[in-house]
């Protein structure tokens, strides 16, 4: 009889012991809290003037043809596409608002936030930040979990299906075309090709500094400007103009990542890796407890 009690005895110090590794594992293999990220003046950025735009596509259309996306409609050139907003296949948009000063155009793409809720829930860390600020995606490392897709306070990214036999898909937004910067050979080809100046690239700083200045000349012309993404989600690598309230334009007032985002990735996945972690050890400590009373059984 004691010899059993015995048994029983280390047989439960030796789960505790099992489970107590199990949970340490799991929380070495857990992804620490995203520290806050700050801003810098030489990181790169899009400044976009809707005073200046006059619609014609340019940016879209460079948009399409450098990173190869698909037209939405039957017009090879796409000029004449009318997408109804940013998609998997459209990361540059240009569409009509109508504000307290008027209708005019306005172009959306990837705000490129500093504090990016897509960046912080991303579980494989294909999105993430580039050195130069901008959210940069390693589609390889994508697994279409679509968490991105949910969090994100502008709508950007969207999942594009990759094979439509086993619905395995990819993230799809913007990248503030990554490969041209990485080569070295230019920045946004949006910025880039606008024959009038609407959309330009450069450091975050210089751009800052102009997008002041031009709010400054515009508001002494009567007209309510201001300024969007200097500090708004922590502040943004797409600039831009306003002539209204930003609801006007579909956009914001505060963008916030949903605090269920941050919990997800420093909370709840933490705990998922710990339960998985100490279940699969304690299978294994039931596993020894009952092979050794098995040989305990077979001496006897």
């Amino acid at each position: 009889m004691n010899g059993k009690k015995s048994e029983i005895q280390m047989s439960r110090r030796e789960f505790l012991g099992l489970s107590a590794l199990g949970l340490g594992i799991a929380l070495a293999n857990a992804r620490p809290a995203a520290a806050t990220r700050a801003v810098a003046p030489d990181e790169v950025a899009i400044l976009y003037d809707p005073v200046k735009c006059v619609g014609c596509k340019a940016c879209q259309m460079a948009c399409k043809r450098w990173n190869k996306l698909p037209n939405e409609s039957t017009d090879p050139l796409g000029i004449y596409e009318s997408p109804q907003g940013l998609s998997a296949i459209t990361w540059n948009i240009i569409k009509l608002r109508r504000t307290e000063t008027g209708w005019h155009f306005f172009n959306y793409q990837c705000m490129h936030c500093t504090d990016a809720a897509c960046v912080e829930v991303c579980p494989t860390g294909a999105l993430y930040h580039d050195p130069k600020g901008f959210v940069a995606l390693d589609r390889d490392k994508c697994n279409g979990c679509g968490y991105c897709t949910q969090f994100c306070p502008y709508g950007v990214p969207h999942l594009q299906v990759e094979n439509a036999l086993t619905g395995r898909a990819k993230s799809a937004k913007c990248v503030f075309c990554q490969d041209r910067l990485w080569a070295g050979i230019g920045g946004p080809r949006c910025a880039e090709v606008c024959p009038v100046g609407a959309l330009t690239w450069g450091k975050r700083g210089e751009l800052l500094e102009k997008a002041r200045a031009r709010v400054a000349e515009l508001q002494a012309k009567g007209m309510s400007a201001r300024l969007y993404g200097e500090t708004e989600a922590g502040g943004l690598h797409r600039l831009s103009i306003l002539l209204d309230e930003p609801e006007a334009y579909g956009l914001p007032s505060v963008p916030k990542t949903p605090t269920f985002a941050r919990a997800w990735q420093r909370i709840i996945q933490p705990l998922g890796n710990v339960a998985f972690g100490a279940a699969l050890l304690g299978i294994f400590g039931v596993f020894l407890f009952v092979r050794r009373k098995i040989r305990m059984e077979e001496v006897k």
